[in-house]
């Protein structure tokens, strides 16, 4: 019998295209992979937006702060030797070697300033850096304003913290463009005594929280020991600054520390708000004239008492610090109808500039021309302010030849009242803005810190 199939069956090879049952289908098999991450990202996604709208401050610290600030530090580390060599900061030589053949080789070697350390916080980066050999720190520090241009930086500054060694900070955040209101004073303890001891830790003689700087630290001006002068043209926030000065200093008034002064030769209008926290306030050319003279007497006093038991004044209710407040100065240096009133004024007023800091007097003027015919004794002031000026010279003027590149108060947009340029200890200079103080929060503060009824020295 003839079979049915004349040659051996061949095994057939299973099709794999689609096998349910136990097969495998590369491309669906991405398909799904890709569908699954990409519903993945989606919930992700939602959920990140639902966190970051629900609750913003927890997002920022714990997310989006760490990232930005990890995406800062990358990029320095990562570009320093790039932006050394843009920003003028290295230097290259030509080395010749010989390959295994003979050959001569010349190659190009750079030679960087090193970077020793990266650190940020929430507003800027910090970058420690010292110098290559043949390199001074004044090379690294003129080179900050490049840098801070490369990084997106608002603005930079530089200290020297060792030989040779520099640390840059370039503030990557601006916090200066929201007007934030003055914090509200806290409760003043009803009666002298006992109330009163509870808020006496908590009193300043030696400095006030005027508002905040650039890098989001606090704006922390010193008063003790020191005449400030703060300059600015029409509308650029100086009554900002008187009240927050006055007010901040509301707790020492009240607790017989500090005792305020006040010339307003412009009716009295400025500072008027705040009238109840000052011991004496004039708004006359004869009592102008009067009150330095009697601040000079003052002076004269504790000096005889103080030269052979202190160096330097330390409040107390029996010698309180005296902060005599001048809302525009030039009216009483420079302005006065009466000749002889001026003369006398400017003498007594440069004695109390040149002396009586460490005597526990000191001046807080403000004014809006910085001229020298205007102010001959500017260079009394041991600390300076520059709100919104006119130009360039004006800068100088105030803050010191040379400043106007890295202190621009010339263009401090209008819509920034408050806005300023101040300082620091460490001689950088720092971008500020004052808070915002209503009326309501002057009067108030000045109703609740009114000065105890002591008696003179």
């Amino acid at each position: 019998m003839t079979p049915d199939y004349p040659y051996p069956s061949v095994p057939q090879l299973p099709d794999y295209s689609y096998y349910p049952s136990g097969g495998v289908d590369l491309i669906h098999l991405v398909t799904m992979i890709g569908i699954w991450l990409a519903a993945t990202a989606g919930f992700a996604l939602i959920a990140l937006t639902w966190w970051k709208h629900s609750n913003a401050g927890s997002f920022e610290q714990y997310l989006a702060g760490p990232l930005r600030r990890a995406r800062w530090r990358w990029w320095l580390r990562s570009r320093w030797s790039h932006i050394a060599k843009r920003c003028g900061l290295s230097v290259s030589e030509q080395i010749t070697k010989k390959d295994s053949e003979g050959n001569p080789i010349t190659t190009t070697v750079w030679t960087h300033p090193t970077l020793l350390k990266v650190q940020s916080s929430d507003t800027c980066l910090y970058a420690t850096v010292r110098t290559r050999v043949g390199q001074t720190v004044d090379d690294l520090e003129s080179a900050v304003p490049a840098i801070r241009d490369a990084a997106g930086a608002h603005s930079a500054r530089a200290t020297v913290v060792a030989p040779g060694t520099v640390r840059m900070e370039f503030v990557m955040r601006e916090h200066l463009s929201t007007v934030i209101h003055a914090p509200t004073a806290p409760a003043s303890p009803t009666a002298p005594a006992a109330s009163r001891a509870s808020v006496v830790p908590a009193v300043s003689t030696t400095s006030v929280r005027l508002g905040r700087c650039e890098n989001g630290s606090p704006w922390v001006l010193p008063i003790a020991q020191r005449h400030t002068m703060v300059v600015g043209s029409s509308r650029s926030g100086k009554g900002s600054l008187v009240q927050g000065i006055v007010c901040g200093l509301g707790p020492a008034v009240h607790a017989g520390l500090v005792r305020l002064v006040g010339i307003d030769l412009k009716y009295g209008i400025e500072l008027a708000p705040s009238k109840k926290l000052f011991t004496r306030m004039v708004t006359t050319e004869a009592d102008a004239v009067k009150t330095l003279a009697e601040l000079e007497r003052l002076m004269e006093q504790r000096g005889l008492r103080m030269k052979d038991s202190a160096r330097n004044h330390t409040p107390s209710t029996g010698s309180p610090l005296v902060v005599l407040i001048i809302d525009e100065l030039s009216t009483l240096t420079n302005y006065m109808s009466d000749a002889a009133l001026k003369k006398q004024a400017n003498a007594s007023l440069n004695l109390i500039l040149s002396k009586a800091a460490g005597l526990g007097i000191v001046v807080a003027a403000f004014l809006q021309d910085p001229r020298k015919e205007v102010l001959p004794m500017r260079g009394l002031f041991t600390q300076t302010i520059a709100l919104r000026l006119r130009s360039r010279d004006e800068v100088n003027m105030v803050l010191g030849e040379g400043t106007a590149d890295k202190a621009p108060a010339h263009r401090i947009p209008p819509n920034q009242p408050g806005t300023g340029y101040a300082i620091a200890e460490d001689g950088a200079v720092m971008k500020v803005r004052a808070h915002y103080w209503t009326d309501d929060q002057i009067r108030d503060t000045a109703s609740k810190y009114q000065p105890p009824n002591a008696g003179k020295e």
